[in-house]
């Protein structure tokens, strides 16, 4: 039957499960199909939740599609998860917007390019975008980066075609995708001095708290498939929800490539957590001692504490 999206109150086709106070809702402002019961559905109604949220929540059911879920469940716990998470940045919401311009033009191919309008439900859903002006905003920033050509441009309507160096930028994010069997929004990336001794603190402290949190480590020297790694880095910061930095160093001073890929992680909009090992604490410069660090001595004690820090800092996967 036709009704009204419980998020966001837009037209939105409603079927009541057999036997049971539960409903199906196929919404296109939601970015497709979700389910939920009777009391949560009546409770979410009642909210009254400002549209950062609503963007946010649509977000973790689009990204649970993507995932394999098609029919998601909208609970009270989705949506506690949902208030503990950061928005995205802008450079993610673009490369959500860009994934869906190419959607679009593979499922209409008899328009190439489709023309979009800017309150598109599709495109405000999978960019955590609510309004046109967000839309607009995004769309200029693909332009600005080359990934996206403006055709025409009416009131309200926008024909974009995706250029070749949009097509190379998608073909990384998939790759991406499949290098670490994670989303873009699920991947952190490890900044840390690649020695033995930093062996296990890795594998015992900082890969398992990352994976606590519901997130997929990236460390650099790990993978396999790296021809030219200064611009393999600089692509996983890019492409990571966040980033975790270990600054303990050796006898021979500071690793400046750590400090070089924080910086970078943090010009380009990422969240950088910092961690030190105590005895490396007082010599590090002034470059990064105004953050707050994670001091540990073990490894255990470094997964304790990282795994504290990434949900109030990032929220945990939904």
């Amino acid at each position: 039957m036709n009704g009204s999206c419980p998020v966001w109150g837009t037209p939105a086709q409603i079927t009541r499960r057999p036997n049971r106070d539960a409903f199906d809702v196929v919404s296109p402002r939601a970015g497709g199909g979700y389910h939920m019961d009777g009391l949560d559905m009546a409770g979410l109604r009642s909210l009254g939740l400002d549209d950062r949220t609503k963007a946010m929540l649509t977000t973790a059911l689009v990204d649970r599609r993507h995932r394999g879920d098609v029919t998601p469940m909208l609970d009270a716990e989705l949506l506690g998860r949902c208030k503990e998470l950061k928005r995205l940045s802008s450079a993610d919401r673009a490369d959500r917007l860009l994934r869906y311009l190419a959607d679009l033009q593979k499922h209409d191919p008899d328009e190439h390019p489709p023309v979009m309008r800017l309150d598109d439900p599709g495109a405000l859903a999978h960019s955590e975008s609510w309004n046109a002006n967000q839309i607009s905003h995004l769309v200029r920033h693909l332009i600005d980066r080359g990934w996206v050509e403006r055709l025409t441009h009416t009131i309200g309507e926008m024909n974009c075609s995706i250029t070749v160096a949009g097509d190379e930028h998608l073909r990384k994010l998939q790759s991406a995708d499949d290098d670490t069997g994670a989303t873009r929004n699920e991947m952190a990336f490890v900044a840390m001095w690649f020695a033995d001794e930093m062996d296990d603190p890795y594998d015992r402290g900082i890969a398992p708290a990352i994976r606590d949190a519901g997130y997929e480590p990236d460390r650099i020297d790990r993978r396999r498939d790296v021809d030219r790694i200064d611009d393999a880095i600089l692509d996983r910061i890019r492409e990571a929800r966040f980033v975790v930095a270990d600054m303990t160093h050796g006898p021979d001073g500071v690793r400046g490539s750590v400090y070089y890929e924080a910086g970078y992680a943090r010009g380009v909009g990422r969240d950088v957590i910092y961690c030190c090992r105590k005895d490396c604490l007082n010599g590090l410069p002034f470059d990064t001692r105004q953050h707050r660090h994670i001091v540990w001595s073990e490894p255990d004690e470094l997964r304790r504490e990282l795994a504290k820090t990434i949900p109030e800092r990032v929220g945990r996967v939904t």
